[in-house]
Order: C-alpha cells, then structure tokens, then sequence
C-alpha cells in the first residue's frame, strides 16, 4: 500500500514511515503508473516497526482501495453534495471570473484614491496661485511711469520715500511653501 494509506490504516505519521521507507526500516518497493513513480510498503512492516519503537498502533485491517492506476473519481453521496446551510455551490468558471473582477475593482479603487490624492495636490496649487496673483495685484507697481513727459530740467533732489514693509503672505502660502520644500528635501 502506499505511504498515506499505511499511515491512515496505522496511526503513525507520514513523515515518519516515509523516513523509515528512506534508510530502509520496512520493507519497500517503487510502483510506476501513470500519475508517476510511488512508494508502497507493507502494511505489517510498518506496525512491526512501529511496536518496536514504541509508537501506538491501530490495529483494524485498512478498507480494500483499487490500484491508483485504475483509480477512479469518488462517488459523491447524496449528503455531500448538498452544501450547509447558508452556502451555495458555485460552478468554478463564475467563482474564477468573479475573483477577476474583484481584481479589477481593487486596481480601480486604487487608481480613485491616487487621482483623487493629485486633485488635492492640484487644489491646493490653484489655491496657492489665487493668493499669489491676488498680492501682487495689491501691491503698488514697481516699474517706472513711462506716460509722463519727459523734462529736460533736472529734478530736484527729493526726500527719500520710507521704506514700506515687505508683505507677508498668507499663511496657507507659507504652508504650501514647507511643504513643497520639505518634499524636496526627501
């Protein structure tokens, strides 16, 4: 039998016979069939081994099982095929292509919150230039008056203007100032 069957019909583990068939404690020998190369053992020297090393064994002789060539898929009793309450059965290619547009809708919530991250940045930005273009509005012009005519006497010297104090901008400007050079200095 093979090594599953052996650890069902015994109780010892699988890991632990498939050691013991490896530096050859039990009996072994490989089957070919179509699923590839198995390792079966005997069922008897593994329960010999097993009392040896002192492991418990169960002792009822395993349910008689086709060679896994001729396998064939269980049948399906009329109990397993209905599913418990509160679950339904579902065909695999609708379980498949509702898995692909939960997939789709996740790249797509992504891709909301990232244009909704650059509408915030782009707000902020409008909101910024709004200020701006609203102080240097306000603020008297520094260019010369070129309507003027132009004399030929020469002016004379006048009293100095005062020195007006720089404006300050508004204090969302001066945030949005830290936060584009504190984005630069990453």
């Amino acid at each position: 039998m093979t090594l599953r069957e052996a650890s069902d019909a015994t109780g010892v583990q699988l890991s632990t016979i498939r050691n013991w068939a490896r530096k050859g404690r039990v009996p072994t020998a490989l089957e070919e069939s179509g699923d590839g190369t198995h390792r079966m053992v005997s069922l008897e020297g593994v329960r010999a081994r097993a009392r040896q090393l002192g492991h418990p064994v169960i002792e009822s002789r395993p349910k008689p099982t086709p060679p896994l060539a001729a396998a064939s898929p269980p049948i399906v009793e009329e109990e397993q095929a209905t599913p418990p309450p509160g679950t339904m059965l579902v065909p695999i290619e609708a379980w498949d292509k509702m898995l692909h547009q939960l997939g789709n809708l996740h790249e797509a919530g992504q891709q909301l919150a990232e244009a909704r991250e650059r509408a915030a940045r782009a707000e902020t930005e409008a909101t910024f230039l709004r200020e701006r273009l609203a102080e240097m509005r306000a603020a008297p012009s520094q260019e010369p008056d070129t309507t003027a005519p132009v004399q030929d006497e020469v002016p004379v010297a006048a009293e100095p203007e005062p020195a007006t104090a720089a404006k300050m901008p508004r204090f969302s400007a001066y945030l949005w100032r830290m936060a584009v050079s504190g984005r630069n200095r990453k």
